[in-house]
């Protein structure tokens, strides 16, 4: 693992250089240097040694014969992007979106450990985090302390023994997200241990607070959180600035919030240091036809944000927030050599990338290697069993004939609905549901065929066969649709893929997206996986989707910290009131 401190081989030779007595490895040459730390744009020349800048001034350094020169002439030289918030497993692999996202300048992420606790072997966890943090595009790790959705493995594998004795790596950076902000709130004697170990031992609290009132900010900054990216307007972002949080203004596909976040970082508060930009983990189609970290910055400065200060948001701040300021976010001496060469201020999209003291990119194509991880090695196997469920499994006898449903409200958020169903004895026939128009039966079940949950949904298509996902926060797999055959075809094709996303209507197989790793990630490319997602969002807007992020509307089915109704491991929960509309039924 590449270590954040300076060996006494580096420091020698980082001097040396400095001093003119040795040539560097790099020289980056004739641009105008970014400097975040004095917020001015100046002529400089960098030279890079042992994967580190060891100088940067208007002295020019004489090349040697194995020195590497980049031309910078009339360009702009800025330290690599640091996303604070990232989601690595949008259906890819955390090492797919690394080398998608290195050409477009982000040179380090602050990741999400949910599939490295949810989805890995136990005893592989510290070796999957240690091996990815050593890829060319630098992995650094927020820790979960709990789920998206209750689970009755949680307790053990994320269990404060778990939890603390992954807090000592050096790349774990933070504990979080927190979605169970309430539960914080409320002062809950599990999740206080859990942040008051995180504390103590100097991490980071990443907060999870959407709607909270800035009443409420208050006791969530005294339990420990240390910042929030959930706000979608100014004033919920002042809000948290004023209550002593650091504040990431998110835009990406699932929030693109931006353009009315920007109008809270204006003037002097803009260079408070503490607010920072993320995507918040776009989905593969946004990433490839829009971009990351480059994208957030290119939205940042045409909102109106003061160019320097939107740089170190993307920079800067986030690395002086997770104490990474002597390794990240800037171009000085000592610090990893992550550096992009830029066509001006207002175009972040890089025209090379240095990471790590290498060129890792031109042009937009990727010259670093990355190597062939082991995923199948790592990962537990979504469904070790040989269950598959037939069309019985999806029978809608037994429901009230008012059914508590979900109804989608829009891409994240769901509602209660009162759906009633006139005719009770045909609720699954093999010829579909009699179903009031728009309205589909809607299935969790646990891969290994142990229980099911299941309610009614609307508001996500208009008329569906059958579509299964396990590209869930809730560790099963969801089933929706008309017909029982067809959910039925769609399951077992999904279990079968090891993981899959998969339609079936009228007996046909209409689409599938394989993720045989957790059910969560495919072997794709991200260019690949937009190609899916593209097709898939088609496929569903001809049936009468109309929502912006098909991937967060099956990815937050069971969300349980997102109002106001899911379906859970649980049963259908309401979330306001904390208590199951209708239950979990065992088929063991």
């Amino acid at each position: 693992m590449r270590r954040t401190y300076r060996t006494t081989e580096q420091i020698r030779a980082l001097t040396s250089v400095a001093r003119g007595d040795s040539p560097p490895d790099l020289l980056v040459s004739g641009g105008s240097v970014l400097n975040v730390y004095s917020g001015e744009l100046l002529p400089a020349e960098v030279a890079v040694v042992s994967g580190r800048v060891a100088y940067v001034g208007a002295r020019r350094l004489a090349a040697g014969p194995e020195t590497v020169v980049l031309d910078a002439r009339g360009r702009v030289v800025a330290p690599g992007y640091v996303d604070p918030h990232g989601h690595p497993q949008a259906l890819i692999t955390p090492s797919e979106l690394a080398r998608a996202v290195l050409p477009l300048g982000t040179t380090a992420i602050v990741a999400d450990t949910l599939i490295q606790l949810r989805l890995m072997r136990p005893d592989r966890t510290r070796e999957a985090m240690e091996t990815l943090a050593d890829l060319p595009l630098r992995f650094f790790w927020f820790l979960r302390v709990h789920g998206q959705a209750h689970s009755p493995i949680d307790a053990t594998i994320m269990g404060m023994e778990r939890l603390e004795g992954l807090l000592g790596l050096e790349d774990v950076r933070a504990v979080g997200e927190i979605t169970r902000w309430p539960e914080a709130y409320a002062g809950e004697a599990g999740l206080q241990e859990k942040l008051s170990a995180a504390l103590g031992a100097g991490r980071r609290v990443e907060g999870h607070a959407p709607g909270v009132s800035a009443d409420r900010l208050q006791v969530l900054a005294g339990a420990g959180f240390s910042s929030d990216h959930e706000a979608i307007d100014a004033e919920q972002a002042l809000a948290r600035l004023r209550a002593g949080l650091f504040v990431i203004l998110r835009h990406g596909s699932l929030r693109p919030d931006l353009p009315a976040l920007a109008r809270m970082a204006g003037g002097d508060r803009a260079f408070s240091g503490r607010i920072m930009l993320s995507p918040d983990g776009p989905n593969p189609l946004f990433v490839h036809t829009m971009g990351y970290m480059d994208h957030a910055l290119k939205t940042a400065l045409e909102a109106g944000i003061d160019p320097l200060a939107a740089y170190q948001m993307a920079t800067l701040n986030p690395a002086s927030y997770f104490g990474l300021d002597e390794e990240l976010g800037g171009l000085a001496p000592g610090r990893r050599a992550d550096i992009l060469v830029l066509p001006d201020l207002g175009n972040p999209r890089p025209e090379a990338v240095v990471a790590g003291g290498r060129i890792a990119a031109e042009d937009g194509r990727l010259l670093a290697e990355f190597p062939v991880l082991p995923w199948e090695r790592w990962l537990l196997p979504l469904a070790p069993g040989a269950w598959r469920p037939t069309a019985s499994v999806f029978s809608l006898e037994g429901l009230p004939p008012t059914v508590p449903a979900m109804h989608l409200e829009n891409t994240e958020i769901s509602i209660r609905r009162e759906v009633s169903i006139e005719d009770p004895p045909g609720r699954g026939g093999s010829d579909g549901y009699r179903l009031p128009e728009g309205v589909l039966g809607l299935f969790f079940l646990d891969p290994g065929g142990g229980w099911r949950c299941r309610t009614l949904l609307s508001g996500f298509a208009k008329r569906l066969g059958g579509m299964a996902s396990t590209y869930s926060s809730g560790g099963g797999i969801y089933v929706m649709g008309r017909s029982p055959s067809d959910m039925a075809a769609a399951a077992t094709r999904a279990l079968d893929l090891g993981g899959g996303i998969v339609v079936f209507e009228k007996g046909t197989l209409l689409f599938e997206l394989p993720l045989p790793l957790g059910g969560l990630m495919s072997t794709r490319t991200v260019a690949e996986a937009a190609g899916a997602v593209s097709e898939l969002t088609a496929l569903l807007r001809e049936r009468g989707y109309d929502h912006h992020d098909i991937t967060y509307s099956l990815l937050f089915l069971g969300f349980d910290s997102l109002p106001y109704v899911r379906l859970t491991y649980r049963g259908l929960w309401d979330v306001m009131r904390g208590e199951t509309l209708i239950p979990r039924e065992e088929m063991g």
